[in-house]
């Protein structure tokens, strides 16, 4: 052997070792390495929907807790309103608030009377258990049309709850109103 052959066959080893190392090299990547990076590419791409889906569902909880905060609101507002009803009837209140407002815009209120047999009707629609309603009768004398048209709009910054279901107007004898109220008011239990 001669020292070209000899060269040539060194040669043909590295050539083969190298073509080997190649070949071995892309059987790992192929094998080995792009499963993982197809499984990372598979990761990410999910991490990204969740991201997408995490920031919606953010978007949801921050209008929940909205409306977390306004429903405790809405209960605050529930508690006051039902702490400013009276507890029962109460028709000795009634009739002092009723005739005091009668008795700022010209007018008398004779009396307060409702069926005083029957408890009042559980006040549907309201969204508080325990809260009656209670009809009363009030007549009335006002001393002219404008004093009657004051006192109605007076009852609606009323301290208690008052609804005017109902009037009966007639004249009286010395020249003013005389007024049927036919009167709901609320009351807690």
């Amino acid at each position: 052997m001669n020292y070209v052959e000899m060269i040539r066959k060194k040669n043909n080893y590295a050539i083969i070792l190298i073509a080997v190392t190649i070949v071995v090299g892309l059987l790992i990547a192929g094998f080995g390495i792009y499963p993982l990076y197809k499984s990372a590419a598979t990761v990410t791409k999910q991490a990204d929907q969740k991201a997408v889906e995490l920031k919606g569902l953010k978007a949801r909880k921050t209008i929940l807790d909205g409306l977390k905060d306004k429903e405790d609101e809405l209960r605050k507002n529930a508690e006051l309103v039902a702490s400013a009803l009276p507890e029962g009837r109460d028709v000795g209140g009634l009739f002092i608030q009723v005739n005091g407002l009668a008795a700022r815009t010209g007018g008398t209120v004779r009396s307060v009377s409702g069926d005083s047999t029957t408890a009042g009707t559980q006040a549907a629609g309201t969204g508080f258990a325990g809260i009656q309603k209670y009809n009363y009768s009030v007549p009335a004398s006002f001393s002219s049309y404008f004093a009657f048209k004051d006192f109605v709009a007076a009852s609606k910054s009323a301290l208690r709850l008052l609804n005017i279901n109902d009037i009966t107007i007639s004249s009286s004898k010395t020249g003013g109103l005389d007024v049927m109220l036919n009167i709901t008011t609320y009351a807690r239990n």
